[in-house]
């Protein structure tokens, strides 16, 4: 750990410096729009709109949604493919069985919270790994001899769902916040200047020190 210090100490700096030139430049440029919304807030409005565009996630996502099947070169391969499959799931298995596994996840976990809750934890994500793993090796196996009898299951488990409508409302356009602004700008503007006046404050006697 020693040997990797100076390069902390180094990314450290430079992490801290980014952050305050970004906390300084903020409450420089929130100090500008409060002056602007409390001396001409028509103005301040006006770059508002200009600068206020929706962007829709829709587009992006597009790709994310289309439906790639990959049904032919796995049954093409069903043999392979389920060694592989039961291979991994022995392995895990075998790691995870004895309890030498036991006591890795244990150890891996102990940080986290009190030594009651690690073990907890600990316990259940073993019991879960197991479980899977177990399920993983009758699914290879199965895939191997027969792989026509999961047809039923990759029906039920290849099911579109799509984002659209989840995520709807995410994209819907909400203006409590400007509405407030327009009907009390040197109030929203005070609020401002005093906000950024406090960090920008803060940040001058952080850099004194």
């Amino acid at each position: 750990m020693s040997a990797y210090a100076p390069f902390l100490n180094f990314a450290a700096g430079i992490v801290q410096q980014t952050i305050f030139i970004f906390l300084a430049l903020g409450a420089v440029f929130a100090l500008a729009a409060g002056l602007l919304l409390v001396f001409g807030s028509a103005t301040a409005f006006r770059i508002s709109e200009r600068m206020n565009r929706w962007v829709s996630t829709r587009a992006a996502l597009r790709p994310l949604q289309e439906h790639h099947s990959v049904n032919r070169p796995l049954y093409r391969l069903h043999r392979l493919v389920g060694v592989l499959i039961c291979a991994g799931a022995l392995y895990s298995l075998i790691v995870l069985g004895p309890p030498s596994g036991e006591a890795a996840i244990v150890k891996s976990l102990a940080g986290i919270g009190p030594p009651k809750m690690s073990a907890w934890l600990s316990e259940s994500l073993r019991a879960i790994l197991l479980t899977g793993n177990l399920g993983a090796l009758l699914f290879g196996l199965v895939f191997i001899v027969r792989p026509s009898a999961l047809k039923s299951l990759e029906a039920w488990a290849d099911r579109r769902i799509s984002a659209r409508k989840s995520i709807k409302p995410l994209e819907e356009i909400h203006l409590p916040a400007d509405k407030f602004a327009r009907a009390h700008p040197r109030l929203v503007g005070l609020l401002v200047i005093l906000g950024s006046l406090y960090v920008i404050v803060n940040l001058g006697f952080a850099l004194l020190r």
